[in-house]
């Protein structure tokens, strides 16, 4: 059973609780939150006030917005302004409320769970391989587990450990995987492993090799992991005798979170949710209510796919429901993408796809949301970006292509008008009068040749309780969890990174709503299986993959 230690303002004497149990029940909330990708304030408020964007406009003038700061751990992660601001990064640290180090997705492409490994080996003998671990924190004694093999020419072999230059063991590697676990007594601010191998042997490529590294993990006295290191993604923990490591790359999954995202914890609240086109949502898997995967919007994407929804019948029932080429022809025409010789839209492949998969996304969304009358709706709309970064230095002036129209130049503002027409019928499908939230990971700037992420996005809210024709500063993305849980009455988790936007609500209703903090397990542990019965099997999506080497993310 899950201990919870539950934190709430005030206390209520029985008197008063009977005479609320008499009064009548409040509905129940329903929340409505929408992810604009790339999306910008100074855009949104440059055309409010030509009149381009009245659902913008409305939401913004009856409720409260604000710039939301884009990079989810400033002052933890690597000082890469690039990287601070890649959406699978903020996407899911707005879902979970936690910094990347913490949710476990750190780059547009992460290595499938499993697959990554690092050869050791060295010119010299004996070959010496060289690990740097972290301050590690935890009751002793802690255990450093490693899954390694001998190479097969090198045959077995002991193999000497060394932990901040003393020896602490000694054990038999054998060619087969296997994992191997020594004790250590402390772990100062910055912590050395060293194997000593006793064998080595040339590979065919020519390199010497003694052995094979997947993983390490550090478990303390309690039995908690506290430090785990993959070959991919923490190479930079790799000092001398380690070689390039290798793994099969994929987009961001479903298997790299190692949070629970909102929705996920409405759900063990008893909330029901209805997720669509979310980030990384791929292997769909099980929410008290359903959720339509980041695979679904496209049809090269879903094809072959498996576990696009949950429940998995629901794939079946809404694929009626896509759009193709032919029907989004009058919104490439408003968009100005067909006017070039040849046509934009045949150029950027990318944006075209994603205008279609958007499309797709608000018809679904037009389709279920009838059915909920309470909880909570996601929606997840990437055009924004996706026209920003080949266009929006045409918008400041920049030279447009030879045998573009001028009109060109108005490709980023119409892809706005375009969400704002898409916002405005996802508004009129809504059940009843809903809570509002829409936000952005990052804006946008004009670079040369292109358009780039720019630090702040954007944060709009509006409803019952919230403040009117506000603007407030200083949420981050890691704000976005904590606001929308207690949005619909649920406990915050006390090891979220973020806060509850308290300043967005009025006096009264917040009075009346203080947010409740607890001890709540938000681990999410998606297994990932190959050939057997527990966990999801996955793939390589070589259509997302392109997308990004398209956009410029990957190489």
């Amino acid at each position: 059973m899950l201990f919870r230690r539950t934190f709430a303002l005030g206390v209520v004497s029985g008197a008063v609780l009977g005479l609320l149990s008499c009064a009548p029940k409040e509905p129940e909330p329903f929340v409505l939150f929408i992810g604009l990708d790339g999306a910008s304030l100074d855009i949104v408020d440059d055309l409010r006030a030509e009149g381009r964007l009245p659902t913008f406009d409305r939401l913004i003038r009856t409720g409260i917005s604000g710039p939301l700061q884009s990079w989810a751990s400033q002052p933890i992660m690597t000082q890469n302004l690039r990287r601070g601001f890649w959406s699978p990064i903020v996407w899911t640290s707005i879902a979970t409320g936690k910094i990347p180090e913490k949710h476990g997705v750190r780059d547009f492409v992460l290595p499938i769970p499993g697959t990554s490994a690092v050869w050791m080996g060295a010119e010299e003998d004996p070959a010496r391989a060289t690990i740097t671990i972290p301050e590690l924190h935890g009751p002793t004694p802690l255990t450093l587990t490693m899954r390694m093999h001998s190479f097969g020419r090198a045959g077995a072999q002991p193999v000497q450990l060394l932990w901040n230059g003393e020896p602490v063991d000694t054990v038999r590697l054998e060619d087969a995987w296997q994992e191997i676990a020594v004790e250590v007594t402390s772990a100062p601010v910055r912590n050395t492993l060293e194997l000593v191998f006793a064998r080595q042997a040339r590979a065919k490529d020519g390199r010497k090799l003694a052995a094979e590294l997947s993983w390490l993990a550090v478990t303390d006295g309690a039995g908690e992991e506290i430090f785990h290191l993959d070959p991919v993604l923490h190479r930079e923990h790799f000092g001398r005798g380690f070689y390039p490591p290798r793994g099969q790359l994929t987009e961001v999954q479903s298997l790299h979170w190692r949070a629970k995202p909102f929705w996920s914890l409405l759900g063990d609240a008893g909330v029901p949710v209805g997720i669509v086109g979310y980030w990384g949502t791929w292997p769909a898997y099980p929410v008290n209510g359903f959720l339509v995967s980041s695979r679904m919007g496209i049809r090269d994407q879903r094809a072959g796919s498996s576990r696009l929804t949950w429940p998995e019948t629901l794939a079946e029932e809404i694929a009626p429901l896509a759009p193709d080429a032919i029907d989004l022809a009058p919104t490439f025409e408003r968009l100005h993408v067909s006017e070039c010789d040849p046509p934009l839209i045949e150029q950027q492949s990318v944006l075209k796809k994603i205008l279609i998969q958007d499309e797709y996304y608000v018809r679904v969304a037009r389709e279920l949301l009838p059915k909920m009358d309470s909880g909570m709706f996601s929606i997840y709309l990437r055009s924004i970006d996706v026209a920003g970064h080949p266009t929006l230095h045409w918008r400041h002036g920049q030279p447009i292509p030879e045998g573009c129209p001028e009109s060109v130049r108005d490709v980023m503002d119409e892809t706005y008008v375009q969400i704002d027409r898409w916002l405005q019928e996802i508004l009129e499908a809504l059940p009843r009068r809903t809570t509002v939230v829409i936000v952005s990971d990052h804006g946008m700037q004009p670079i040369e040749g292109g358009g780039h992420h720019a630090p702040f996005g954007l944060f709009i809210a509006q409803g019952e309780g919230l403040r009117r024709g506000e603007v407030f500063h200083g949420s981050t993305v890691l704000d976005v969890a904590p606001t929308i849980l207690h949005l619909l009455g649920a406990e915050v988790p006390l090891e979220m990174d973020g806060k509850v936007l308290a300043q967005i609500f009025e006096s009264n209703w917040l009075a009346q709503h203080a947010p409740r903090y607890a001890d709540i397990d938000t681990t999410l542990d998606i297994k990932y299986r190959e050939g057997g019965e527990d966990g999801f099997e996955t793939d390589v999506s070589e259509e997302a993959l392109e997308q990004l080497r398209v956009l410029g993310y990957i190489e």
